[in-house]
């Protein structure tokens, strides 16, 4: 059931991919480097916002319902009562910054940045109605609805941006996007049916407080995603952030395959009560992750220039060299998501993955700042991709110790083979 369900859900995952690229590539040669800089720096600085008001809530809500302490439908109310209390502070903030004429970078709108908001807000809801799907068993939907997401978004860009190349109706392109795909989801698993008496205001509580405690976690992963946008915004101009911008979202569309794979390991391994296959596991997933990283490395260092200029054009060339340094660093951290699930949601630890990624985030923006201030855009993606491997090696020595393993016995390749062998025989 594990390997039938996996292999639904990374190639639904990888035709995702390969359409949510295809909308990043659109929205880039429309808006040209300036404009691409300006939608970057939107996107970074409402997913810090979205952080720091929604804490890491959604972690709590998948662990209940993971555990079976909730329904799905109870997990959407509960979703969509914190989201919109979240919002509301959202607002608030964008509201006093006006006010106290507080600019995130100099060609950022309040505008934009409402957008940007909105944006984050209802993506933050419809990739949570993916993962509840996916935790219920439902795989082949949830590949359906993820598949379908793009599939809409790349319509309505496209009429969108044809129609007038702004920042602006790029965002509301994706907005629109995701409110259509959340209504479908919803309807499709009737969320629409409201129980006020399923709400119990113990559940919030315990959503808050273990979001409190994923906090840090949830800040510290966007801020690997965006913190070097956000610092290069200060330093360098728009077009040059947006090359960088582009070169850290294309990279980090590898975090696809482990955290597809993460949404099988988790409830497997929750509904599992023997210490060594949980054990087990993890060695095949971070093996089957490493081999895999190794392969995606090689094949990318000898083809990023052609690709690169082949997706974007002439105008974007030095992503290449970027996106090689960035890709480096982030195979690290793809090796390490499985041990990051586990702590986070088999565990339910996730006060240790939040201290680890703190560290990573203040290393990262050390590091970035230093590399873009001594050797321009090249050193700042060389600092940012040291600082992510060095984050996900500390990750890696912390779970070996945890579970008294060295870290050569983290890797597991005759299981990886015996694992590959019962996908080719469709077992």
């Amino acid at each position: 059931m594990a390997v039938k369900a996996l292999t639904i859900i990374v190639s639904g995952q990888i035709l995702k991919l390969v359409l949510s690229l295809v909308l990043q590539i659109l929205i880039a040669r429309y808006l040209l480097p300036e404009g691409r800089g300006v939608y970057g720096i939107c996107i970074a600085s409402a997913s810090i916002l979205l952080i720091a008001t929604f804490l890491g809530n959604e972690y709590g809500i998948r662990y209940l319902l993971a555990w079976k302490k909730i329904t799905s439908l109870q997990a959407f109310w509960y979703l969509l009562v914190t989201a919109a209390i979240s919002l509301v502070a959202s607002i608030v903030l964008i509201w006093l910054t006006a006010i106290f004429d507080f600019r995130i970078a100099e060609n950022v709108t309040y505008l934009q940045l409402s957008l940007a908001i909105l944006l984050a807000f209802s993506q933050l809801i419809t990739t949570q109605l993916n993962v509840f799907m996916t935790i219920n068993g439902k795989y082949l939907e949830a590949s359906a609805f993820a598949v379908g997401e793009e599939v809409i978004k790349l319509a309505l860009v496209s009429l969108m941006l044809a129609y007038n190349a702004t920042v602006e109706l790029a965002l509301v392109s994706i907005i629109f996007g995701n409110i259509i795909t959340s209504i479908l989801a919803i309807i499709h698993n009737r969320y629409y049916l409201c129980d006020l008496g399923g709400i119990r205001l113990q559940d919030i509580a315990f959503i808050y407080r273990y979001g409190f405690r994923s906090f840090w976690l949830n800040l510290a992963n966007v801020s690997n995603t965006h913190l070097g946008t956000l610092i290069l915004s200060g330093l360098m101009p728009a077009d040059r952030v947006g090359i960088y911008n582009i070169a850290f979202g294309l990279i980090s569309r590898v975090q696809v395959i482990p955290d597809s794979l993460n949404r099988i390991l988790v409830p497997e391994s929750i509904g599992s009560n023997d210490g060594k296959s949980k054990l087990k596991m993890i060695r095949v997933s971070v093996s089957g992750l490493l081999v895999l990283s190794i392969i995606v490395l090689a094949a990318f260092g000898m083809l990023y220039e052609p690709i690169i200029i082949l997706m974007f054009g002439a105008g974007y060339a030095d992503v290449g060299p970027i996106a090689l340094y960035l890709l480096i660093g982030f195979l690290f951290k793809v090796i390490g998501k499985p041990i990051e699930a586990h702590f986070n949601e088999i565990a339910g630890k996730p006060i240790i993955i939040a201290m680890i990624q703190v560290f990573g985030v203040m290393v990262m923006a050390v590091f970035t700042y230093l590399g873009a201030g001594y050797f321009g855009l090249p050193g700042a993606a060389i600092g940012s991709a040291i600082a992510i491997a060095i984050s996900a090696m500390v990750l890696l020595v912390v779970y070996a110790k945890s579970t008294r393993q060295t870290l050569s016995e983290l890797f597991d390749f005759r299981s990886l083979s015996n694992a590959v062998m019962q996908i080719r025989a469709g077992k």
